[in-house]
């Protein structure tokens, strides 16, 4: 689609005498430009034409190597369609084959003499929306730009010939350098002095070996310590570079305040051998201490002095004589052991010092039960607890640090995930009409699945940074194994067929239900049967069987006859981004985080899970094992499939979105399936749209320029009688649990799949319960 303000695109038209053709185009909606000649045809070209309309006589073969030199200019999203307006017989024919080899074959269509001019309307046409469909993966390529532009870190990629193809802002401010001075240059020219040095021999080595690299160095001409990282590809290499400078610092720190934290506690070894500890003894009775002249030096007190209980109490800090007063009556109390030990601050008589002091001691009662003495040691500790002050303050920053990760990738899902959603609901739009040609719903299957996919590496990278902060919660209930096993299938099924995957099923286990969260065991059985599906050849084999041992334990085995797994690999399968090296990750893709999510699901049930393989080649069974129920009477929750049934007819639906992409797209699916859309993209022109119409049901995305759609969700759902779907970026369980107490029944994290958003409609306006 059209970006907000941009206009539909042109036709150019080099027809002579074409002035009856120009009008006709005109009466169909085109808008047209005449070209005088080739010439002119040229300089209008640009990238608001739709299509290019040639008479055989304007393509003047002296004059035709000029109009592919600016075909050729296009960018790679971009393929502008020719219709060359043929003469009838042989002459034509001849020409049009000399057209096609000057301008290499591009996107042309031939239309015979005489002219039909349903013919050439129906071609323009189907140009426009091809040309439409470019400018949409256009857009999705700046977007991806933008974000590869924001990202904090140096990111660069080099071809095998060693130039820059691409590079980002932050490479820009960390070598001085020009865009222009980066791009297309190679990188041992621009750094002369890197040859031969750390990196230059890492990146030949990721280059040769095709193996990942990562390593620390400190990078004199910047003068910053550099966290490097290379992905060699088969197009070269790609280079994440981040400035640790600061974090190297901390830990220079923080090695410091540990070796001061040794030397305090070495200092504190050699004091009790010299006995550098202050020694005392106070009785309460005459208000009397004794101490040795270490004491006097730790309350800045001349050597030789004689203080009495009040310039002790004195010399602590203010705030911390309630410890001598606290101390004092706890070692007093019956039960006591009459030993203690506390720490605190004092300040020197004479110089207002202030020092951490540490003192031991024990009360010796008299024959009454009186404090007769007070006796024991005071240590000096003031470099231990600037110390341990400094550790925790590097704690608490690396903390910081943690929280604000999340945050980012949070708020960098939310944003990568709502412009999917116009995107999806675009395809899905497309797709529904009948009339475009094969091959162009063969592309938008193929973009549809790339999406897709898309989404579903953002949710797998925030699954697994709950799992690694421990923030994953499980809802349990009781689960049909088998059931959730079908529905995998289902869902799976399109992959399967297209690749024609023999499914057999051997679901002999008597006790099949288990105490589990259906969500989260879905996502299991489907991540294993995507990589079966992913890496077993076409014709290939999936077998799944269950079955029950002794203990009461269901046990699911996934057995495919696809590429296989080498033993030594196997322990670390389940590892994160772990893919089997660089060659399985060069041939299929994915991060490897499937598995990795699969296995923390699992352990969160209480289960197992497990890999065998002989090697490669020889395929590969998964192995789940999850306690079940000693009874499997239960027919279990129903997975909510297709829905059957039809929508209400005409039913009224309110539309909240200020996301204008998504609201075009979604907007348009929601009428063209039959209901009628109040849209509103503000929470105050929500609440006027629902005082003045009868909705049946409420879509709303949670933020809105003026407010939330939580708000109005809590308003409009009020009399009970108003159902809601939430729609958000944000797809935590706080997420979630916030949009069900709002009162919302449904919650979608963007991009929205319409299909699964259509049958929610249906089965909300049917009245049946929500699936929160």
């Amino acid at each position: 689609m059209e970006k907000p303000g941009e206009t539909a695109g042109t036709v150019l038209v080099a027809v002579p005498g074409g002035k009856g053709l120009m009008s006709t185009l005109a009466k169909h909606g085109f808008r047209v430009q005449a070209c005088k000649n080739l010439a002119e045809l040229i300089k209008r070209f640009d990238r608001s034409t739709d299509a290019i309309v040639l008479r055989q006589t304007t393509l003047v073969p002296s004059k035709t190597h000029l109009l592919a030199k600016a075909l050729a200019t296009q960018p790679p999203w971009s393929d502008v369609p020719v219709i060359f307006l043929a003469k009838a017989g042989s002459e034509g024919k001849k020409a049009s084959q000399r057209a096609l080899q000057i301008l290499g074959d591009p996107n042309m269509l031939v239309l015979p003499s005489p002219l039909r001019i349903v013919a050439l309307v129906t071609a323009l046409r189907a140009a426009a929306r091809t040309r439409r469909h470019q400018r949409a993966v256009r857009d999705l390529f700046e977007q991806r730009e933008a974000a590869l532009a924001s990202i904090s870190d140096a990111f660069s990629v080099l071809d095998r010939d060693w130039r820059y193809i691409y590079v980002n802002n932050r490479v820009l401010e960390l070598t001085g350098k020009r865009k222009e001075e980066l791009i297309g240059h190679v990188i041992w020219e621009i750094f002369p002095e890197a040859v031969g040095a750390e990196f230059y021999q890492r990146c030949h080595r990721a280059m040769e070996t095709q193996q990942p690299d990562h390593f620390q160095v400190f990078y004199k001409p910047w003068g910053r310590w550099i966290d490097t990282r290379i992905y060699p590809t088969s197009d070269g290499l790609a280079i994440y570079r981040a400035d640790i400078s600061e974090m190297m610092e901390q830990q220079k720190r923080l090695r410091e305040s540990e070796q001061r934290l040794h030397v305090a506690e070495e200092r504190i070894r050699l004091a009790l051998e010299a006995a550098d500890v202050g020694i005392f003894d106070y009785y309460p009775a005459v208000g009397v201490i004794r101490w040795s002249d270490r004491c006097n030096e730790l309350f800045g007190l001349p050597a030789g002095a004689k203080p009495d209980y009040a310039t002790y109490l004195n010399a602590i800090h203010p705030d911390d004589r309630h410890i001598i007063h606290e101390t004092i009556r706890e070692v007093l109390s019956p039960g006591s052991s009459g030993h203690y030990e506390i720490q605190y601050r004092a300040l020197g008589v004479a110089n207002s010092q202030e020092r951490w002091l540490e003192e031991k001691g024990r009360v010796l009662l008299d024959d009454a039960g009186r404090p007769a003495r007070f006796l024991g040691t005071i240590l000096e500790i003031t470099e231990r607890k600037l110390a341990e002050d400094a550790l925790k303050k590097a704690k608490q920053d690396a903390e910081d640090a943690n929280r604000a990760k999340d945050q980012f990738l949070a708020m960098l899902s939310h944003e990568l995930r709502t412009p999917l959603t116009p995107v999806l609901m675009t395809i899905a739009s497309l797709q529904r009409n009948y009339d475009i040609p094969d091959s162009a719903r063969r592309d938008l299957e193929v973009l549809r699945r790339n999406v897709e996919l898309e989404a579903l590496l953002i949710d797998d990278l925030l699954d697994l940074t709950r799992i690694a902060h421990g923030k994953l919660e499980l809802r349990n209930d009781a689960i049909d194994v088998h059931a959730s096993l079908s529905y995998a299938l289902g869902v799976s099924a399109a992959d399967l067929n297209e690749k024609q995957i023999n499914i057999q099923q051997d679901l002999a286990a008597k006790e099949h239900h288990c105490w589990a969260d259906a969500a989260r065991l879905q996502q299991v059985f489907w991540n294993i049967i995507k990589n079966a599906v992913k890496f077993t050849p076409a014709r290939g084999q999936l077998r799944i069987s269950t079955r029950n041992d002794a203990e009461h334990y269901i046990i699911i085995d996934f057995t495919d006859t696809g590429i296989g797994i080498n033993p030594e690999l196997q322990p670390r399968i389940f590892d994160a981004f772990e893919q089997g090296g660089s060659e399985v990750t060069n041939r299929y893709g994915g991060l490897g985080l499937g598995l990795a999510i699969s296995k923390r699901v699992i352990d969160l049930h209480g289960g197992k899970i497990s890999v065998q393989s002989e090697g490669r080649g020889t395929g590969a069974t998964f192995t789940i094992k999850l306690k079940a129920m000693e009874t499997s009477l239960l027919e279990g929750p129903a997975y909510p499939l297709d829905h059957d049934g039809s929508a209400r007819d005409s039913a009224e639906i309110l539309l909240v979105e200020d996301h204008e992409d998504t609201a075009r797209a979604l907007r348009r699916m929601l009428e063209n399936a039959g209901y009628q859309v109040g849209y509103a993209s503000t929470l105050a022109s929500a609440r006027d749209l629902a005082a003045k119409r009868r909705f049946r049901l409420v879509i709303s995305d949670l933020g809105l320029p003026d407010g939330s759609g939580l708000d109005l969700m809590g308003e409009l759902g009020a009399s009970g009688q108003l159902r809601g779907i939430a729609l958000s970026g944000f797809g935590s369980d706080n997420d979630i649990a916030a949009a069900k107490a709002a009162g919302f029944a449904e919650h979608f994290t963007k991009p929205v799949d319409w299909e699964r958003l259509r049958h929610t409609i249906h089965r909300l306006l049917d009245g049946r319960p929500p699936q929160l």
